[in-house]
């Protein structure tokens, strides 16, 4: 009989890192808004670029995972300012011999029109590739999902769009003041979900880097039905600039899933080269 350890460890939330477990356990009921066409505005500064975040994933205080976090700035094909986030996860070394994840996010924002408008998701699960791409077709408001070959389409029912890693980012602009609040719209399997993120708290926090004195965001949609069947994340974001995000913490019913910072440096030069699939063989597993 298969144990209760190995029936975790195929549950694919808990090995997959924070931004990636947002896609899959945000619920997607949402109230509709009126749509209005997406038109230009003066660009501003969505969130930090130039940046790497390396994060200790644990759940019940097991070391399973790590997760890289790059951001810059790039340009489209028509040269205009185009932000990026590109997340790189992977299982230590103990958990690959049981279930091997290497998983590749990218995410890029138009700041003129203060929205997602692709998102991608490569991994190799246990020798199984999955591809999906997520384009926001501006014309027709619809998000365009393409999973392994399949398409199928979203209406955006929100203003603009966030994809889960630009929201996660998109917070750190926000004012951290106790009971402060930013709605943003979040792109889910399903469509789009208006949602607000709400401060809760403010407690100096111990991570991988050591202390820092943050301020607790919780996201919930509109129709407060986050999580409905898996629990509850909080993003813990540094009250200090550049508001990096400290910790993520997911309350799912199997456990607690926890991102915790260990190192900040610059981006990669030209964008994130690193072989992804390979990424982190030849590492010693952090602590």
């Amino acid at each position: 009989m298969e144990s209760r350890i190995h029936r975790l460890i195929r549950l694919r939330a808990w090995i997959c890192v924070a931004a990636l477990a947002l896609t899959l356990c945000f619920a997607v009921g949402a109230e509709e808004l009126q749509n209005e066409e997406l038109k230009p505005i003066e660009a501003e500064i969505v969130f930090p670029a130039g940046e790497r975040l390396s994060y200790a994933i644990s759940w019940m205080g097991i070391h399973c995972g790590e997760m890289e976090i790059s951001s810059y700035l790039d340009a489209d094909a028509e040269g205009g300012p185009l932000y990026r986030i590109v997340v790189l996860a992977r299982t230590t070394r103990f958990f690959d011999g049981v279930y091997r994840l290497r998983s590749r996010l990218d995410s890029y924002f138009d700041p003129r029109r203060m929205t997602s408008i692709r998102y991608e998701e490569n991994s190799v699960e246990k020798k199984k590739r999955k591809n999906e791409v997520w384009l926001v077709d501006l014309e027709t408001m619809e998000i365009v999902r393409t999973k392994n070959g399949e398409e199928s389409r979203f209406p955006v029912e929100v203003e603009r769009a966030n994809d889960p890693l630009a929201f996660i980012y998109r917070l750190r602009m926000m004012d951290t003041g106790l009971g402060e609040e930013n709605v943003l719209g979040l792109m889910t399997s399903k469509g789009a979900v208006e949602t607000v993120a709400r401060v809760t708290k403010h407690k100096k926090i111990k991570t991988k880097m050591g202390k820092c004195d943050a301020a607790a965001v919780i996201p919930e949609p509109r129709d407060e039905m986050m999580f409905s069947k898996s629990g509850s994340m909080v993003v813990w974001i540094d009250r200090q600039a550049p508001h990096r995000p400290c910790k993520i913490e997911f309350d799912l019913s199997f456990g607690t899933l926890t991102a915790s910072l260990r190192n900040a440096g610059d981006a990669e030069e030209g964008g994130v080269t690193t072989d992804w699939e390979k990424w982190g063989d030849s590492k010693e597993d952090g602590r």
